[in-house]
């Protein structure tokens, strides 16, 4: 055996390893309350029984065991080998492909945490901060070690900013068109930490994609029977499919107005100079977005209303200094903001998991991991830096 087939085997083993931890973090993370995934130390979910370390030995065990515990025989659930196996390949392939180094270990963390928010809110429509925030912390520090100090650092806040910040902004203006909470936050700090790993530019495409997938993966769920549980909406009639499909509707038609919109711009030769301004109000919105997190915790739970459309009409009218046409632009959507917050009220999400199932609510952030993670296993996000770099530089943004 080669030296190089034995790291990418070692780095599967450390995978798989990490695997076993992982799960951990999913089941005592991805739950209300939450608990620490230090003690106590690992234990059947069913009879409490801790496990001695020959029963925890990433995917032996479970298929020496067959699948049951040792305790009281009751079948233990397939994810823990899968989620094992799934972290243990991940590493392999990373290990594989950009050899035994910084580039590796990158690509092998982001993906094994998009592995866990993609569990945890598939199973509980949550997106734990440990996660998402923790994860953006990893990437401030890959983009130190990578990027040459500082310069790397502050690419990487940049691209937390924007992708929190475009997240932020899609979810507020969805809420105020279909008068429904469409996004939370963990969404915005998934995002985040997917610019803080691969930059700004890949937060589009990402949340693109995302969408798509996100949108398949509604249409397979609502051919599944739901359940009995009822969900009540602001009308005091029933939240279900039907709506989610009319909400989905409108997104799209908000969409094509959007697309409309940047093709009129460019007829007008003024494309670069808006998407500049874009680019600048979607980074202060998620400054706004990380900003909040220090504001008391009674205040943080509305604050997502409309604040962001604020910092966004702030960047737009001050991010590129003084020009009498940004600062209109920026009034006018602060101002159409406040108005239309005003006007609509929007139906608070479901509390429970059951009822989030029953109401045919899609967790949005399983596509947008499933797609982050994607274009990281093909290696696709230096392809697409390039790409848009071209692009800006085709257009005169620096």
């Amino acid at each position: 055996m080669t030296t190089d087939a034995i790291l990418v085997a070692y780095a599967g083993v450390l995978g798989a390893v990490l695997g076993s931890f992982l799960n951990v973090c999913i089941l005592r993370w991805g739950a209300e309350p939450k608990q620490s995934v230090v003690r106590p130390a690992s234990r059947c979910p069913k009879c409490g029984r801790g496990l001695r370390w020959y029963d925890n030995i990433p995917v032996v065990s479970w298929l020496v065991l067959r699948g049951h515990c040792r305790g009281c025989a009751q079948p233990i659930s397939a994810q823990y080998p899968l989620i094992e196996l799934g972290t243990g390949l991940v590493w392999a392939f990373m290990a594989w492909r950009f050899g035994f180094g910084l580039e590796a270990l990158k690509g092998a963390v982001f993906a094994t945490i998009l592995l866990g928010i993609a569990m945890t809110d598939a199973r509980a429509y949550i997106i734990p901060h440990e996660f998402s925030i923790g994860g953006t912390v990893l990437g401030l520090a890959f983009a130190a070690a990578l990027g040459a100090g500082l310069p790397g650092v502050r690419e990487a806040l940049l691209g937390a900013c924007f992708g929190a910040g475009l997240v932020l902004l899609v979810g507020e203006v969805s809420e105020m068109l279909a008068g429904q909470e469409a996004m939370g936050g963990g969404d915005c700090a998934l995002m985040g930490m997917v610019g803080a790993f691969y930059g700004w530019e890949a937060v589009v495409p990402v949340v693109g994609v995302g969408a798509a997938v996100s949108v398949v993966l509604y249409a397979l769920g609502s051919l599944r029977p739901r359940t009995a549980v009822a969900v009540a909406d602001s009308a005091g009639g029933t939240d279900g499919p039907s709506l989610r499909w009319g909400m989905l509707l409108k997104l799209l038609l908000a969409g094509g107005v959007l697309i409309a919109a940047m093709l009129a711009a460019m007829r007008a030769r003024i494309f670069g100079g808006v998407l500049q301004a874009g680019f600048e109000g979607t980074v202060v919105a998620g400054a706004v977005y990380y900003a909040a997190f220090l504001a008391p915790a009674d205040l943080q739970a509305g604050w997502l209303r409309v604040v962001g459309l604020l910092g966004a009409a702030a960047g737009v009218a001050f991010g590129g200094g003084y020009s009498p046409v940004r600062l209109a632009a920026g009034a006018a959507l602060a101002i159409a903001s406040l108005w239309y917050a005003r006007r609509v009220t929007v139906a608070e999400s479901p509390a429970t998991t059951e009822e989030l199932t029953a109401g045919g609510y899609l967790p949005f952030g399983v596509g947008l991991a499933l797609a982050a993670g994607a274009l990281a296993l093909m290696d696709a996000y230096p392809g697409i830096r390039a790409g848009v770099a071209a692009y800006l530089q085709l257009l005169g943004i620096s």
